[in-house]
């Protein structure tokens, strides 16, 4: 009789439960992007928390829409080396790549993967206002930890017969009852992205904007050849010395929340070289759209 504490998921649990107790996690550098439709509560209010009546007013096609541009993956890759994976949550969508092996990280084509984040937003920008709605984006750079499997399948719940299951037993041993994705079960990059989305309007967190937390940047200035000159209205970030973004910054904030001192700067305007195969893009902070500096960087 095959039972629970004799499967694979029930030695992977001691496993994780064991490190845990002694303190032998491993803790891996990452960084972050929280995606979040603003004024979506109110959509939900107005259709009385009714999904049908969501799906006819065309609520849930936002979604989709949502999904279809911020869901897409911009740093495809096995380990070891970095890649982004991605967690969607109600009407907000997360990132997160880890630095574990920052060495291994083009920075080539890392900026690829900042540039088409950059753009992300911008495109929801226009998607979100064909519904009354709004976006914004927080960058963040954190750590993460691992604390307990990813999974949970009817192999920790069934006991059965190996030699005379049944297809419902068949089925429920391949049944997964819990998600639990390894890059979120603690990740602080993610969880300063969100507070800081939560902060709100009240704290000049507004609708539309895009905000980059410090520690994102401190982070990619550590993959081999890229540098970041940071001052109080730009952020450039060079490959191999030759300059490849200009972020124009409106305001540097400083927060303190639950006990971190967070510094964000909120990006009005993204400028690229022609290496990364754009020109400029308009950004919208406050709902009202920025001008593009006419300079192309080269």
């Amino acid at each position: 009789m095959a039972q629970p504490s004799e499967s694979k998921e029930f030695i992977e649990f001691q496993k994780w439960r064991t490190k845990s107790q002694k303190g032998k996690l491993e803790t891996i550098d990452c960084i972050s992007t929280w995606t979040d439709v603003c004024g979506f509560g109110n959509l939900l209010q107005t259709n009385s928390w009714d999904l049908n009546k969501l799906s006819k007013s065309k609520v849930l096609e936002l979604l989709n829409e949502v999904y279809t541009i911020a869901g897409r993956v911009f740093l495809p890759n096995v380990e070891p080396f970095p890649s982004d994976k991605i967690l969607v949550l109600n009407d907000g969508i997360a990132k997160t790549v880890d630095f574990k092996y920052k060495n291994r990280l083009d920075g080539y084509s890392f900026l690829f993967f900042l540039r088409d984040s950059i753009i992300n937003h911008y495109i929801l920008l226009d998607i979100t206002e064909r519904f009354d709605v709004g976006i914004r984006t927080i960058f963040a750079g954190g750590e993460r930890v691992q604390y307990s499997p990813i999974k949970m399948t009817g192999e920790s719940i069934l006991y059965y017969n190996e030699d005379n299951i049944s297809e419902h037993g068949k089925k429920m041993l391949g049944t997964q009852f819990l998600y639990n994705p390894a890059e979120f079960q603690m990740n602080t990059a993610f969880a300063k992205a969100f507070t800081i989305d939560t902060l709100g309007s009240k704290e000049r967190i507004f609708v539309n904007g895009l905000y980059i937390e410090d520690s994102f940047l401190k982070l990619i200035s550590e993959i081999p050849k890229i540098k970041i000159q940071n001052s109080a209205n730009e952020i450039d970030i060079s490959y191999k010395s030759t300059l490849m973004f200009r972020l124009n910054i409106r305001e540097t904030l400083l927060k303190e929340m639950k006990g971190l001192k967070v510094k964000s700067s909120t990006l009005t305007n993204a400028s690229f070289s022609k290496n990364l195969m754009v020109t400029t893009w308009n950004l919208v902070y406050l709902g009202k759209k920025v001008k593009a500096a006419n300079t192309l960087y080269k």
